[in-house]
């Protein structure tokens, strides 16, 4: 039987579908109003409302709720902390250098892990271009 490139595809999608399906199911998801425009990796994301879903336990998305536009975040470095440390389980961490925030954690608010991105280009030249440490903002989610 002859296959042709359209039909694989369908199936390489469904598999994709059934394969992410209990992801899917037991996504979580929070939101957090960010008072600040922010760089997220190479990308500048506007001040605003955010929805941050867990695609599955390595993959997370952030999805600017006025614009739609999503960026996906895939852990490889974990980040922990003492449940009884009084912070917000959910929430967002920005460092900020002089006037330029950067996301540097994501906590979901599911557990004691959260995901720690990396630092930028970006991130790297606003470091040595300020003459501070970077200032910590953390913003919960609800």
């Amino acid at each position: 039987m002859r296959y042709n490139n359209s039909y694989g595809a369908l199936m390489i999608l469904a598999l994709a579908l059934i394969l992410g399906a209990p992801a899917i199911h037991a996504q979580a998801r929070a939101k957090a109003s960010v008072a600040f425009g922010f760089n997220m990796d190479q990308t500048s994301m506007p001040a605003g409302d955010y929805e941050v879903s867990s695609l599955n336990e390595r993959v997370l998305a952030v999805r600017n709720l006025k614009n739609g536009e999503t960026r996906l975040v895939i852990s490889s470095v974990y980040v922990y902390a003492n449940a009884n440390a009084g912070i917000p389980k959910g929430r967002l961490v920005f460092h900020k250098y002089d006037d330029q925030y950067f996301l540097a954690q994501i906590w979901d608010g599911q557990n004691d892990r959260g995901i720690a991105l990396a630092e930028s280009k970006r991130e790297k030249e606003a470091k040595l271009a300020s003459a501070y440490q970077p200032e910590t903002v953390v913003i919960a989610m609800k």
